[in-house]
């Protein structure tokens, strides 16, 4: 039996001789960012489009991933999206990117799970098509994390054809089992026997069972056996069942637990770009990669791509190790960046894109 830590694949290094790249783009290119307003049924959603100083040869829809996010994604006070965008533009790659329905300057009401974004991502990339400065570039669409799920779902449904599909920290397996195994990974029970990890992990299961029948009450039993099980007191499940049953009951984790994304990637016939980072423990390579590769449409072209030391969100602090955040100390890797400017550069060489 392979490795389950080690992805049964030859990881492609996109973006390990670039880091020079970085500082010439740096230097002599300039963003310009513009304003935007989508309509988007009941919503209006406000946004930036960033643009290269020049001519830019490809326009991207960036979508976020799982919660209240603004255009820029604030993660450990880092403008996650935003910094991307820019690193982009700095690449002559112009993006578009909005804030989430109902959160910061977009009206409409706020989304309860991640297929009512769907709609609203169309509005967007129909947008961004019918812009003069992008027209008749090649037009792709980003997803993170969630995201990613989104972004195929928005492959599928639009009446006019992308170009081109990034995946970053992508969800391979249904909602389940990624879920449980963040929750029940066994690095985070150290403290337990091999048998009693087991027992926990068998609680999350029923956890998710409970959630995905829509049944409050379920939920709220199966939360409790899970907190027992895990070793809480009584004073700490009083304190966290509620807010913890509140979590697993709503119709964002009911609809998250019960998806499977490759029915949909399956379908996908655009190149696909797909990045993880080596250490990232939310949507780990070790078990989201390999779905990719086995349900890729043959009429696709999947490059698959593992970044190393990079974590769910591309972020890195200096002096602190891989994978640690500390709040306002967080910068963009350059390695994403590079990654896609050389594979989407890659892909319009070889005509694919175009």
């Amino acid at each position: 039996m392979p490795n389950p830590h080690r992805p049964p694949f030859k990881a492609i290094a996109l973006a390990g001789c670039a880091a020079a790249m970085l500082f010439g783009h740096s230097a002599l290119a300039q963003v310009r960012n513009v304003d935007v307003s989508i309509p988007a049924g009941d919503a209006v959603l406000a946004g930036t489009l960033t643009l290269p100083e020049g001519q830019p040869k490809a326009a991207i829809v960036l979508v976020q991933g799982n919660g209240p996010h603004t255009r820029d994604q604030m993660i450990s006070g880092a403008r996650n999206m935003g910094l991307l965008a820019e690193a982009l533009a700095e690449r002559g790659i112009a993006t578009v990117r909005i804030d989430n329905s109902g959160v910061s300057q977009s009206t409409g009401e706020r989304i309860r799970h991640f297929k009512q974004r769907i709609p609203q991502i169309v509005a967007v990339v129909d947008h961004m098509a019918s812009r003069p400065e992008v027209q008749g570039l090649p037009l792709g669409i980003l997803g993170h994390s969630e995201g990613s799920m989104i972004v195929t779902e928005v492959w599928t449904q639009r009446d006019e054809p992308l170009d081109f599909v990034v995946v970053m920290g992508a969800v391979g397996l249904d909602g389940r089992t990624v879920w449980v195994d963040q929750q029940a990974n066994p690095d985070r029970w150290t403290e337990h026997t091999p048998q009693q990890q087991a027992v926990i992990r068998a609680a999350f299961n029923s956890v998710v069972d409970a959630s995905i029948s829509g049944d409050r009450a379920a939920v709220e039993a199966a939360v409790c056996n899970l907190f027992k099980e895990a070793g809480a007191s009584e004073e700490e499940i009083a304190e966290n069942l509620e807010g913890f049953t509140d979590r697993m009951a709503s119709p964002e984790m009911q609809v998250f637990l019960a998806h499977d994304p490759m029915p949909v990637f399956a379908k996908v016939t655009d190149p696909v770009l797909a990045v993880w980072g080596g250490i990232d423990p939310a949507t780990s390579p070790a078990i989201n990669v390999q779905p990719y590769i086995v349900n890729r449409n043959p009429a696709s072209r999947l490059t698959v791509s593992v970044l190393p030391e990079e974590e769910h969100f591309f972020l890195y602090g200096e002096g602190l190790e891989p994978g640690e955040h500390k709040f306002g100390q967080m910068k963009l890797s350059p390695h994403l960046p590079n990654a896609i400017n050389q594979w989407l550069d890659n892909e319009i060489a070889l005509g694919k894109v175009q």
